[in-house]
């Protein structure tokens, strides 16, 4: 398997955890959580659900105690969804225990060769950039095919991640695009390190769309990855590194807004003031300006804008970094409302995870297609023409399911309204 994030396992199978403070944490073992937990969704096991897993964190982050490798298998299979955090009635901070914990972990362990490399690459554009023509490359000249049907790929480890890559840009975007009838303000983009080559066209379509609706848009080039992947995965001195970088480029910035497109991102980067301590000014000028595209362009929707109606219908698929952190799902709704004749449904159980989280598709590939696939079956019951999906991550990995029955166009909700706009 393409152990992307694991971590190596010590000799004689002990994890002897690190000093740490822990927020406080009062787990009533109620059960409410299971119900919303999409690895005991899959395996019934108490094992694997967020009860079992509290208890581990507690005994690593609260006792200090060693953990076997067994309860720290079953605390990896977590995708960190967030979902349990939603129907605790002890409002335990779950997502701050477990990423205390994966601090712990990660201390004193050596990633594998792929790990070191992927978040090196991450961490540094110049290098993720100077990557990307070859990669293209590999993909158009009939390499990845011979890859592909060799058994190469699968024998290196790497037939994930070369499924799920789509074709990179290979040109950065403009620092600078105009409105032709700017009025509203100036905005700054967000575009995060795989959005900004592997997700250009929800880029574009969040540029036009800004444009038409008079918003200067700048895209600063020294922007960093959010620090999402590198946080959760316990290097957090990386992370709050990509975190400062980014805080200190966007409040330079003279902008009435910073707008992100994957959710993913956004997540992240909401709690920046709380894991960087951010002083009150810089907290206000950073996270004071933070809005998620659909949000932000349905607040300031021009009355006199009309779209081109469309007969068609959305299926709306609810990241959990939108759902059960940004909790700004609805927006979407309303943004997509605004198409005349566009049917719109949400897809159904929402509330359980796609099985993308982050690095989750690649590291637990088995769990990760079983939640993609019941998607799937869900969408192919119903009659949709679009899956509509706030993150990056998640578009790939539903994109990524073998073609069975009708084909659905996955695209980011503000591609659709892109789409639809009334050129003049």
């Amino acid at each position: 398997m393409f152990d992307f994030m694991d971590f190596d396992v010590p000799d004689g199978g002990v994890y002897t955890p690190g000093p740490s403070i822990p927020e406080p944490a009062d787990c009533m073992r109620c059960g409410l959580c299971l119900s919303e937990c999409p690895t005991y969704r899959l395996t019934h096991d108490e094992q694997e659900g967020p009860r079992q897993r509290i208890r581990t964190l507690s005994r690593l982050v609260i006792e200090q105690q060693a953990v076997g490798v067994e309860a720290v298998e079953h605390l990896q299979n977590c995708l960190q969804c967030r979902a349990c955090e939603t129907v605790c009635p002890s409002k335990m901070d779950y997502a701050e225990l477990f990423d205390q914990a994966q601090a712990q972990l990660a201390a004193g362990k050596r990633d594998s060769l792929y790990a070191r490399i992927a978040l090196s690459l991450i961490a540094h554009k110049k290098r993720f950039n100077a990557l990307l023509p070859w990669l293209r490359f590999y993909q158009l000249s009939g390499l990845r095919a011979l890859s592909r049907k060799s058994g190469l790929l699968k024998a290196i480890g790497l037939s994930r991640p070369d499924r799920l890559a789509p074709a990179p840009a290979l040109t950065a975007l403009k620092s600078r695009y105009p409105a032709p009838a700017p009025g509203q303000g100036t905005v700054a983009l967000f575009t995060g390190c795989v959005g900004d080559r592997f997700d250009r066209a929800t880029l574009k379509a969040a540029i036009e769309v800004l444009n038409r609706i008079g918003f200067d848009v700048l895209v600063p080039e020294q922007q960093a990855c959010c620090g999402a992947i590198h946080y959760h995965h316990g290097a957090q001195e990386t992370a709050k590194q990509l975190m400062r970088k980014n805080v200190d480029v966007f409040n330079a910035l003279p902008v009435d807004a910073i707008v992100y497109c994957a959710t993913g991102c956004g997540s992240q980067l909401q709690d920046y003031s709380r894991i960087l301590e951010l002083d009150e000014a810089a907290a206000l000028s950073f996270h004071g300006k933070l809005y998620e595209i659909t949000d932000f362009v349905d607040r300031h929707w021009p009355a006199s804008l009309a779209l081109k109606s469309v007969a068609k219908k959305a299926s709306v698929h609810e990241p959990c970094s939108q759902r059960n952190v940004l909790k700004n799902q609805q927006a979407v709704y309303r943004l997509l409302g605004r198409i005349p004749g566009l049917e719109l449904e949400a897809l159904a159980e929402n509330h359980l995870c796609c099985g993308a989280g982050g690095s989750y598709m690649l590291t637990h590939p088995d769990n990760a297609d079983a939640l993609r696939d019941l998607k799937w079956r869900h969408l192919q019951e119903s009659d949709a023409d679009y899956l509509v999906t706030s993150n990056i991550g998640c578009a790939l990995h539903l994109a990524s399911a073998e073609p069975s029955g009708r084909q659905i166009q996955v695209l980011h909700p503000i591609e659709l309204i892109a789409h639809q706009l009334m050129h003049e």
